[in-house]
């Protein structure tokens, strides 16, 4: 890994926390410029505007944070492409959406 990818990685690490994210759950890495972030969402209480027992609310308060989090990353100018494996939410269209069963 280059130093420069290090650099990339420490940065996602801190946006992610900086959104309360769980980053225990998940598995960051940076190949050649390139944001690969697998595993589970699971977002710390702070990160709910609203009640956190309401799935409505849940789901819009994990939406804004996977948002906010692909535009953040998206403006760091190390950054050339970004990839979400992630087991339970995935992007239809320009939408994130909660994967059934999950």
């Amino acid at each position: 890994m280059t130093p420069e990818d290090q650099s990339t990685m420490r940065t996602v690490h801190l946006i992610l926390v900086r959104n309360y994210v769980d980053t225990h759950k998940l598995d960051v890495d940076v190949i050649h410029n390139s944001v690969y972030i697998e595993g589970e969402l699971v977002l710390a209480d702070a990160a709910y505007s609203g009640r956190k027992d309401d799935p409505v609310e849940a789901a819009g308060a994990a939406r804004r944070v996977l948002n906010e989090i692909e535009r953040e990353i998206r403006r760091m100018t190390t950054s050339t492409s970004i990839h979400f494996k992630l087991t339970n939410w995935e992007r239809v269209g320009q939408r994130w959406v909660h994967k059934a069963g999950k």
